[in-house]
């Protein structure tokens, strides 16, 4: 008999990468979440770059020719930085300080009218790739580059493609990352086989209906997810 935990795992990645897929974001904090439900913290918080695998690999395939390279080239760049703090201090403030300010910071920058035009500044995302890799590294969501990107002038699916192999080559530092300080993914085995299947399931429905979402409410839901992810810190955060 499957374990409840690998079934409601694996549910949560194919809900996670149906979204990410035709929304570009927000299923990273889905599959954090339903994670976090069924299994230790730290477990969690390490296995997410195992579990959003497939979902991650789909999207690149699928969105191949709309990746801006530069982009990502720049942000791996910082990552490399970021993860290696991170992994230094891995979960070392409290979890409720970390959640309700970083929901808070996204809030900021989804919401704040106006801030810096990052095409003006010389190569802003590596400076962001180092912030939302460390943060990513330490709670297992950075919640950094997601809103940041939304104030670029990529198109829906250049967000997608580029958010996407941004993320894997984050989260391939990561598992380097967290196996360095002794994680075991192998105990993982079945959650992570159970994810892997279902995220290239997810990412295969969302991708037929990425084409049917306009610019103006790809941006708007966007904005939606976001929003919703980071109240749900900031509720976590003040209550935990």
């Amino acid at each position: 008999m499957i374990d409840s935990a690998v079934l409601f795992v694996s549910l949560g990645s194919f809900i996670a990468a149906f979204v990410n897929a035709a929304f570009a974001t927000g299923g990273v904090y889905i599959l954090l979440f339903s994670s976090m439900a069924v299994l230790p913290v730290t477990a969690a918080i390490a296995l997410q770059s195992t579990f959003a695998a497939a979902s991650l690999i789909g999207r690149i395939y699928f969105f191949w020719s709309h990746i801006d390279w530069r982009l990502m080239r720049m942000f791996a760049l910082g990552g490399v930085l970021g993860v290696t703090l991170g992994a230094r201090t891995f979960v070392a403030l409290p979890e409720a300080v970390i959640l309700t300010l970083l929901g808070l910071f996204m809030l900021l920058l989804i919401w704040l009218p106006k801030l810096p035009d990052l095409d003006r500044i010389k190569h802003p995302f590596v400076f962001i790739g180092v912030l939302h890799s460390y943060i990513g590294t330490v709670f297992g969501v950075g919640g950094v580059l997601q809103p940041l990107m939304l104030r670029t002038k990529l198109t829906k699916l250049q967000l997608t493609g580029t958010l996407a192999s941004c993320m894997f080559a984050l989260d391939v530092m990561k598992v380097v990352g967290y196996g360095s300080i002794g994680f075991n993914y192998f105990d993982y085995i079945p959650h992570i086989i159970g994810a892997t299947l279902a995220g290239f399931t997810g990412t295969w429905l969302g991708k037929r209906t990425s084409h049917r979402v306009s610019e103006e409410l790809f941006r708007t839901v966007f904005r939606i997810l976001v929003t919703l992810v980071a109240l749900q810190m900031i509720y976590r955060g003040l209550t935990t």
